[in-house]
């Protein structure tokens, strides 16, 4: 278990689909650019291998590792933000994807910071995720995505 410096952010989901469905959008590139900004990702998504998230000009906007790998059941991934400078602490990001009926399943995203990060930071996380995971939820159901603008990164405090 990782010690944290904070609360996790957890967000839970219920989506009708299959948890390998639910797998699939989160891994592959062709689904995840229709909910997660246009970003495509990278990885064999087997434990230790690389990932990247790519925004859609190409440029890397999150790397990790893949620290555990479950399919369809559970995704753990080290979260590094590679655009922002000064760059943020690394945090785990867990795809917990559980069957709850026919055709169901409860998705919970962890959000885990073992080293302090500023609120302004935890912020765009907060704002992000759930547009993130209410496309995911409408591409899987629908079989579309939701046309949500890229919000802006959360502007430092001034002092």
């Amino acid at each position: 278990m990782v010690k944290t410096t904070q609360p996790d952010t957890v967000y839970v989901t219920y989506i009708a689909t299959t948890p390998k469905r639910c797998w699939t959008a989160l891994t592959q590139s062709k689904l995840t650019s229709q909910f997660f900004f246009g970003r495509t990702v990278e990885s064999s998504w087997q434990k230790g291998s690389p990932w990247i998230l790519r925004k859609p000009d190409g440029g890397a906007d999150v790397r990790g590792v893949v620290l555990e790998s479950d399919p369809p059941n559970t995704l753990v991934l080290s979260w590094n933000i590679d655009w922002l400078d000064p760059k943020p602490p690394e945090c785990l990001v867990t795809y917990l994807i559980e069957p709850v009926g026919n055709e169901i399943v409860r998705l919970t995203m962890t959000e885990t910071h073992p080293t302090p990060v500023s609120e302004h930071l935890l912020e765009g996380g907060r704002r992000g995720w759930p547009m993130i995971l209410s496309g995911l939820k409408s591409l899987l159901e629908t079989g579309q995505g939701l046309a949500i603008p890229t919000p802006s990164p959360p502007e430092e405090p001034t002092k």
